[in-house]
């Protein structure tokens, strides 16, 4: 049985009065509807435009480094806004997100001057207008007032004026003026340009060089803002400034993704100056030589904006009288010793290319020149060699290829200097069009290897993914840099820049001058490889478990450069070569350790008469001690050297320690026994009440117009909470032992808790006085000067439990817990920490410092309970590629130039991590 007619009606008026007022809001939302930027003045000094402001925070939140770059210090104060956003639920608003998807643009105009009176002090504050395209809701703008008779908001007031009505959001130092037109929300600071919203469509200046609605945020900067910007920052910028002209506004453009980011910038540039109008005004092209850069380049720059002369002509113009006369020089040696010009030296053969190109694990780089005629070049070099400043070595032959060498006289080095190149006897060789130069022959040939296999770089995954899709290749300038190889020449210095550069590891900057239209693109991707590789691993044949701490000794090149890590395993020691991965093994009875002899200087021949041997060759020692005192001195064989074994009869309390030629043992008895490497015995003076459990920790500060003072420091744990400190031969300085018992809940409290802690004390050095730390296990953090007075702001007390001893990195303490919390603290008592998640740390952790990438600035290395070795810069920000698979005392040395690190895996073997 069907509806009646009459039902019907009733069902069908309501859905076409919904149907009518759905037309009359999308006509209200669609119809007279106006673009954001046609409110936005021509006098805008800065302009930006995000065509998606929900994409952008979406791209933004989703981007793979965000975490890194909020980390570097002078980014630090994003990322309370990025948490803010993270946790804000009105970003997961349907409505919010429905309007985010409006177009948004911001604009600033700057004062133009005085005005004096009273009217200056508003002429100095800065315009600031907000458009928000409100899209499909836009109606909603025309209804708001209607909602003020409800809703009241403090400070926020509703001001009628017909067409001119709007919100006014009244601050202390500032009124925003908040209205709608048509389909936008606009909101200001200046009040004439809030009534002039309405007939500002002629005004604004618009995007001629780039599609703004490809990028997640685009820029127009006026020339004016753009040159006093960059005047300001040196006189040398200001003069180059004074010479370039702006034809129109500067534009930029960003476009963040998940694990990229790209920004172009585009300019109309010209100049009065002859010379840098020459160098402005010629046609893009792209520089072949970035198709002959070997696939393992590591850096890459290419300069490309002229030939010698015309790079040098414009140099002159910024550079001042020292270029031109060193250019003059040059010009006058030549012509008398070569009896030939500069201008045929060098300008005559040579194109428009030049470019410099590292490899990896190549310490010199390859100089590239572009040869345009070979047949003046094999002149000019051939009358060269003919004269009596230059020659050529040809006699080197490396896989069949000759490669001469040259010497190059003082005035071509004063001129190569000005770019920073030095070839005090560089090889040689013309390859496919280009004149090669390097200091090491070996890199020549492996770059013409690359570049006749077509083993380059732009076949690479990583220059394509910062190549991008869109963008020429034409170039004027072009800079490269991947982190994963080696850091740069550009990133060592320690900036803001370099800082956030480092997070993304690889770089690609391009710079095209086409006419007049200059182009910049900068593509940053974190990269595919990582900082650290794993160089080589060794299976141990562990029969007890190892002892957490493994160490190592190396000796200089010069000296044999030998190399070695220690292991010990219950009753066996190990000693590893880590240049053909043998291992050597000492087993007794007992348990056993193994530790570098430091101070140790080796032995004369057999024959010598004890005690009487002097150093006569370059050797590695190490002492091996067994847990009922029997000492053995071994060299690098695992031999044991004249007059050892030694048998003490002692029985070990802690773990062994050398200091300065000497092994200090102590004992059950309370005594510290110290052995030299002719086998004699010494006691210290001082003997404690009870064992040490660690031993002593051992320190010297630098001599001060005498010899240097050395130090030990001491904790026997127990009861007394009682902390010494000594020199090496065991006798306490005066106003030891110091007392580690604190005062924590009032006088008529002392909290026990606070003498007993774990591990040595800390010895080191500020600001040339010394000074003694240790942490109990309750979290009271003493400093202690020379004269065992406690050095304030310390005591200081930090939440946890605490079986690891600081560590001082030249500037801060820094202290783990056993809950896995990272502790910076500053000697005036300033605390930062940081939470590793999953992390503990007990007996069995360690925490060491190391500068492996060698910026002056230490990073910091913790391992704990687990399989882990956590790496940090001193911000906290985590070291890429860590943790790594091990446990306990890592090794870390620098050799040839790279820092490696050894450390053992629970699984029974030996990594060899190399940091790239």
């Amino acid at each position: 049985m069907g509806l009646s007619k009459r039902a019907k009606k009733l069902i069908f008026i309501p859905l076409g009065i919904i149907v009518l007022l759905a037309l009359i809001w999308t006509g209200i939302a669609f119809i007279g509807r106006v673009r954001p930027g046609s409110v936005i003045p021509g006098t805008a000094d800065l302009r930006l435009t995000v065509h998606n402001p929900m994409s952008l925070i979406d791209g933004v939140l989703s981007h793979e480094s965000l975490r890194e770059i909020a980390s570097v210090p002078e980014l630090a104060a994003a990322a309370p806004v990025i948490d803010m956003l993270r946790e804000n639920p009105l970003l997961e608003n349907g409505l919010i997100r429905m309007a985010g998807r409006g177009t948004l643009e911001l604009a600033l105009i700057l004062p133009q001057g005085d005005t004096g009176g009273a009217a200056q002090s508003t002429a100095q504050i800065p315009t600031v207008i907000a458009v928000w395209d409100m899209g499909f809701l836009s109606p909603l703008l025309r209804i708001l007032p209607w909602f003020t008779r409800f809703i009241s908001v403090p400070d926020l007031y509703y001001v009628q004026a017909g067409g001119n009505s709007r919100f006014e959001y009244r601050l202390d130092d500032m009124t925003l003026f908040i209205g709608h037109y048509r389909n936008l929300l606009f909101v200001t600071n200046n009040s004439r340009e809030f009534s002039n919203r309405t007939h500002s469509s002629a005004q604004g200046r618009e995007y001629t060089q780039i599609n703004p609605s490809s990028f997640d945020a685009a820029f127009l900067l006026s020339p004016e803002l753009i040159s006093s910007l960059l005047a300001a920052q040196t006189d040398e910028i200001a003069a180059i400034m004074s010479l370039i002209n702006f034809n129109s506004p500067v534009e930029a453009g960003l476009s963040v993704y998940s694990q990229k980011l790209e920004f172009n910038l585009a300019a109309d540039l010209s100049s009065a100056n002859a010379s840098l109008q020459s160098i402005l005004g010629q046609r893009g092209s792209v520089p072949n030589i970035i198709e002959r850069f070997p696939d393992s380049s590591q850096y890459a720059t290419v300069l490309s904006a002229g030939t010698l002369d015309d790079l040098l002509q414009a140099a002159m113009v910024f550079s001042g009288p020292e270029l031109s006369e060193t250019l003059r020089q040059a010009h006058n040696m030549s012509r008398t010793i070569l009896r030939m010009p500069l201008e045929e030296l060098l300008f005559s053969w040579s194109g428009n290319e030049f470019a410099v190109f590292g490899m990896e694990g190549r310490p010199h780089p390859v100089y590239a020149i572009q040869v345009s005629h070979e047949e003046i070049r094999q002149d000019v070099f051939n009358r060269a060699f003919r004269s009596i400043v230059l020659s050529e070595n040809v006699r080197l032959n490396l896989d069949g290829t000759r490669i001469p060498q040259i010497e190059v006289p003082g005035f071509l080095q004063s001129l190569l200097r000005l770019w920073g190149i030095s070839l005090p006897s560089p090889y040689y060789t013309v390859h496919d069009g280009y004149l090669l130069i390097s200091e090491s022959a070996e890199t020549l040939l492996a770059a013409m290897r690359a570049i006749q296999r077509n083993e380059v770089l732009p076949r690479t995954s990583e220059w394509r993914s910062l190549r991008g899709t869109g963008s020429s290749a034409a170039s004027a300038f072009t800079l490269y840099y991947s982190l994963d190889v080696s850091v740069p020449f550009f990133l060592r210095e320690s900036t803001a820049l370099s800082s956030f550069l480092r997070v993304y590891r690889q770089g690609l900057l391009n710079l095209n001058i086409d006419r007049g239209q200059v182009s910049l693109s900068l593509n940053l991707i974190p990269g595919s490889g990582s900082g650290i590789t794993l160089l080589n691993s060794i299976a141990i044949n562990y029969r007890q478990r190892p002892s957490n701490q493994i160490y190592g000794a190396s000796l200089p090149a010069a000296q044999g450069g030998l190399s070695r890590i220690y292991i010990s395993a219950g009753e066996t020691v190990f000693s590893v070569n880590p240049l053909d991965n043998s291992i050597r093994e000492l087993t007794g009875q007992g348990e056993q350790w193994i530790i570098p002899a430091e101070g140790v200087s080796g032995f004369a021949d057999a024959g010598a008469a004890a005690g009487a041997g002097t150093a006569v060759s370059a050797e590695l020692y190490a002492w091996v001690v067994s847990d009922r005192g029997r000492v053995t001195l071994v060299d690098s064989e695992m031999e044991a050297v004249r007059g050892f074994p030694l048998v003490t009869g002692l029985r070990i309390s802690s773990p062994p320690v050398a200091y300065n030629g000497m092994l200090y043992l102590a004992c059950e008895d309370g005594r510290v026994h110290a052995v030299d490497q002719d086998g004699n015995i010494r006691v210290w003076e001082t003997s404690f009440f009870t064992a040490l459990r660690s031993p002593p920790s051992f320190f010297s500060l630098p001599p001060r117009g005498g010899n240097a003072r050395h130090f030990a420091a001491a904790y026997p744990k127990g009861f007394f909470g009682e902390i010494w400190l000594l020199d090496t031969d065991g006798r306490a300085l005066p106003g030891w032992p110091a007392s580690l018992i604190t005062d924590r809940g009032g006088s008529d409290y002392f909290s026990f808790d606070s003498g007993l802690g774990f591990g040595s004390p800390l010895l080191f050095a500020h600001n040339g006085r010394l000074l003694l730390a240790f942490i109990s296990q309750a979290g009271d953090l003493f400093i202690f000067d020379e004269y065992a007075s406690v050095v304030g702001p310390f005591p200081i007390v930090l939440e946890g439990v605490f079986y690891q001893q600081p560590v001082f990195d030249g500037e801060f303490l820094w202290l783990v817990s056993a809950e896995g919390v990272l502790f910076r603290v500053s000697m005036e008592g300033e605390i930062l920490q940081h939470t590793i998640r999953g992390f503990s740390v007990m007996e069995e952790g360690h925490i060491s410092f190391y500068d492996y990438d060698r910026d002056g600035v230490p990073e910091i290395f913790v391992t704990g309970e687990g399989n882990a070795l956590h790496g940090f810069t001193r911000h906290f920000r985590s070291l890429e590629t860590f943790p790594l698979p091990m446990w306990g005392r890592p090794y870390i040395e620098t050799r040839g130039g790279r820092t490696e690190i050894y450390g053992m895996g629970m699984d029974s073997v030996l990594y060899r991590w190399q940091f790239r």
